[in-house]
């Protein structure tokens, strides 16, 4: 039999179906008909039952195969599987950096570098970010051809520790602040301390510190050096160096040509050469060439408890064991700081006299305006002075009645610094002046212990004994 005679046979078209073996996808196989019946769509329907795929099947596909088609169909995909997309792993995204290291800053317009500020101390506040947690996801199931769901993986949760002084946001979605403090890192987690605490001095291997919270230095302060914090603690000397504290400065030791600034106490062992400003009380055993301003009382009755050369100036009482020196060093004793006081209290009452003689002059003016556009038309000028009696009488009300209680209170403070008194309990030496409300003493003598005061007729007098 020749080829001819194979042209003669006659077959019905077949349909052949591919199935992957984690029934992720079926494909078809169609071959055309030779002279008998052509594949059908519910042929390869039939096919694919028998072979397990019925679902997710492309009936536009199979449709493509079967209608009208003259070519054989070589693996043409008719099914395909919903694949399943497995979670997202959880992501901690940290503001701050995890690896912070002690570097000068460098000045970004001049390019000098600044040695001193290491940055030691990162501040942050309470509720400030540290931290943003982005969750896993569980993922979504899929589905192959046969129906069957296809299991997805869950993503892992974000792995974080909360370190003392942080905590979780209402919704978990952030670590926050939980006080204000200096933030650093420790192992695994960030920590806020409410305390920095050096361990030995504030020097060229610390750099200057500012903190929002409280410092223990267990050394000293190098010279140059700068330490700024809530509450200060200083183990030993601070020696050319400034310190800064809203709440107390506490040196152990001394402070030697130093700056220190507190808006409340301070208490030290003693203090040379130094500038001190006090918002509360003073206590020490020495002060010796110090300028000093303290907003409360000055006591230097520990120890040797002197009070030798520069100027202390005390808006309440100033007591110490000695003040002055055998070789009579000119030493100033202000209590009350008046003069700029009473020179300030005397313009506030001249400027208060003259607005207060303009206010009464336009209220007058414009009261009368009043009275008199009840009865008749006011012209355009005399309804123009009127609006402008208004509106410094509504402008300056409140500026004389600010100007009033500021009165009061300088005058109240003016009393109260009569009653001032300078407390030697030991000696009180020549070279001592004092000041005391608007009156200056010279002390001629030398006088054990005694109380200086101001008398009723502003003349500053002693009387023997400490009491």
């Amino acid at each position: 039999m020749g080829a001819n005679n194979l042209d003669t046979v006659t077959f019905d078209g077949q349909v052949t179906v591919l199935v992957d073996d984690d029934y992720m996808w079926a494909k078809i196989i169609v071959t055309k008909p030779n002279g008998g019946k052509a594949v059908t769509f519910e042929d390869v329907m039939r096919e694919l039952r028998s072979s397990g795929v019925t679902a997710h099947i492309n009936e536009d596909a199979i449709r493509e195969c079967v209608d009208g088609s003259d070519e054989n169909i070589g693996g043409r995909l008719v099914a395909e599987a919903i694949p399943a997309v497995d979670g997202l792993d959880g992501e901690v995204n940290y503001s701050f950096d995890t690896k912070a290291e002690l570097k000068p800053a460098i000045d970004e317009e001049t390019g000098i570098v600044n040695f001193r500020e290491l940055g030691k101390v990162r501040n942050i506040k309470k509720g400030a970010l540290i931290a943003t947690i982005k969750p896993n996801t569980l993922g979504t199931p899929g589905n192959d051809i046969r129906g069957n769901e296809i299991k997805c993986k869950s993503g892992n949760p974000p792995k974080y520790a909360l370190g003392t002084g942080t905590m979780l946001s209402n919704d978990q979605s952030k670590i926050l602040a939980a006080s204000d403090g200096n933030i650093r890192w420790e192992k695994d987690r960030f920590i806020v301390d409410t305390v920095v605490t050096i361990s030995g001095s504030v020097d060229a291997s610390v750099g200057n510190i500012d903190f929002v919270g409280d410092v223990i230095i267990k050394g000293g302060i190098s010279d140059g050096f700068r330490v700024k914090g809530k509450k200060v603690e200083i183990k030993q000397n601070v020696n050319n160096a400034t310190v800064e504290a809203s709440e107390s400065i506490i040196i152990s030791g001394g402070a030697v040509y130093a700056k220190l600034s507190c808006e409340k106490d301070i208490k030290m062992s003693f203090s040379e050469n130094s500038t001190v400003y006090c918002g509360g009380n003073l206590e020490t055993k020495s002060l010796i060439n110090c300028e000093v301003l303290c907003e409360g009382e000055v006591n230097v009755v520990s120890g040797k408890g002197v009070i030798i050369g520069g100027e202390c100036i005390a808006y309440h009482n100033i007591t110490a064991n000695q003040v002055g020196s055998e070789s009579y060093t000119k030493t100033t004793i202000n209590l009350g700081n008046t003069a700029v006081l009473m020179k300030s209290h005397k313009e506030l009452k001249d400027n208060f006299k003259t607005l207060s003689e303009n206010y009464n002059k336009l209220k007058t003016l414009y009261e009368k305006l009043n009275s008199l556009r009840n009865v008749q038309e006011l012209t355009a000028q005399q309804e123009h002075a009127r609006k402008e009696a208004f509106l410094f009488i509504m402008n300056e009300r409140n500026t004389m009645m600010e100007m009033t209680a500021k009165i009061e209170q300088n005058e109240k403070i003016l009393a109260k610094s009569r009653l001032l008194q300078l407390v030697v309990k030991k000696r009180c030496y020549p070279g001592v002046t004092l000041k005391l409300y608007n009156t200056v003493y010279e002390n001629q003598v030398e006088n054990g212990a005694s109380v200086y005061y101001l008398d009723s007729d502003n003349e500053v007098k002693f009387r023997a004994g400490s009491k």
